[in-house]
């Protein structure tokens, strides 16, 4: 969740961005998003805020000034751009992509078993190469929303599924021709939304918000500030990928000690058979079964181990108890590590893919979910 952090925070800029626009509706859904990366208390206040009030409408004097949106589905060009031409690589790139309109992966330019980083870099590179505010050619604005398509289906693993075996015959409506495409709770997240999700659109040195020039409509402009926002965000892919590194380094050197006792104790009692020691090794288990009914602890680590019922007070070999702690510290990392991978799937399934379709509530649950086992390993003395 940590990694999340910058991204929870762009996106709560463009909820209150979108608030203060009046659009009161997509205020609320990416304010949710932001708290499904990363909850916070500003989130927390701002989702109450905006699904208990109206936003505030504009004056009298605004509403004289306010230059009505063009409309998308007419308009081939957006505002702003009339006095600039397409060239021709942008026109032959956009018909290239209305002509794979039904071959998703042809219109992100990846074969079909691209994997999700791939599929992530495919969008960047055609989100950036068909945004209307830089891409003037005729059909840009289908061509941006199909892409944004395109990676909705093939980043989610139920609809990539489903796209594979049936097409692109969708159960729900042509989400890309209506600008958007549906998601959990039938709600809709457009093209310029996952745009923002992924540029950090409504701030930062890469991208400047159109106001009035553009109609009030979404825009961006394009400069030097790309490339900066685009070496930061390698950077922060390499610095997590660094750090799951040391993380897992770090696990094994914990464990390499208790693995170097487990060992040890499986060493001696391998060879105690080898050499034909006649001490005496009873059948054992650590819960209470049938022929097992007699209590014992091991004397170092007060370990409860039950034996038959003529084996309670018979003497036993030297390495015998060590052999049972060695076990049953083996028996609490197979149980940690069970408990781990089913609270991380846990916490997965409840944040949804992008923090599209979360679960608030089920993804508190499962973060404060216990690891008993985990919790034994670390006090075992």
């Amino acid at each position: 969740m940590e990694g999340n952090r910058d991204e929870a925070q762009r996106a709560l800029s463009i909820a209150q961005q979108k608030w203060k626009a009046g659009d009161a509706e997509g205020a609320l859904r990416v304010a949710r998003k932001s708290h499904s990366l990363y909850p916070t208390s500003d989130s927390e206040r701002l989702i109450t805020q905006y699904q208990k009030q109206e936003p505030t409408k504009p004056t009298a004097a605004e509403e004289e000034k306010a230059v009505p949106a063009p409309d998308k589905e007419k308009s081939e060009t957006p505002a702003g751009t009339n006095n600039r031409v397409a060239s021709a690589e942008q026109t032959a790139a956009v018909r290239t992509v209305l002509a794979a309109r039904h071959d998703y992966y042809a219109v992100l330019g990846v074969d079909r078993g691209a994997t999700a980083a791939e599929l992530k870099r495919a969008y960047r590179k055609a989100a950036l190469a068909f945004h209307p505010d830089k891409n003037t050619a005729r059909g840009a604005d289908d061509a941006f929303k199909l892409v944004a398509h395109a990676f909705t289906v093939l980043s989610d693993a139920d609809k990539r599924t489903h796209y594979d075996r049936f097409g692109d015959k969708q159960p729900t409506a042509s989400a890309a021709g209506r600008g958007g495409y549906a998601h959990a709770g039938n709600q809709e997240i457009t093209p310029e939304d996952l745009f923002n999700m992924f540029f950090g659109g409504g701030g930062g040195p890469a991208f400047a918000t159109a106001s009035a020039a553009n109609g009030g409509r979404f825009g961006v402009q394009f400069g030097p500030g790309i490339r900066t926002a685009r070496h930061r965000q390698q950077q922060q892919q390499r610095h997590r990928e660094e750090e799951e590194e040391q993380t897992l380094w770090g696990m094994c050197r914990q464990l390499a000690p208790l693995l170097v006792l487990v060992l040890a104790f499986f060493g001696a009692s391998l060879a105690s058979l080898l050499i034909g020691s006649t001490d005496h090794h009873p059948q054992y288990a650590f819960e209470r079964g049938a022929g097992l009914t007699a209590e014992r602890r091991t004397a170092h680590r007060g370990v409860t181990y039950w034996v038959a019922a003529g084996e309670a007070l018979r003497p036993l070999a030297p390495t015998f108890e060590h052999n049972v702690e060695a076990q049953y510290v083996a028996r609490l990392q197979r149980r940690c590590r069970q408990q781990q991978e089913h609270k991380r799937m846990a916490v997965y399934q409840a944040q949804g893919w992008f923090g599209i379709g979360d679960d608030v509530v089920r993804l508190r649950k499962a973060q404060e979910m216990p690891l008993p086992a985990c919790d034994e390993l670390r006090t075992f003395k």
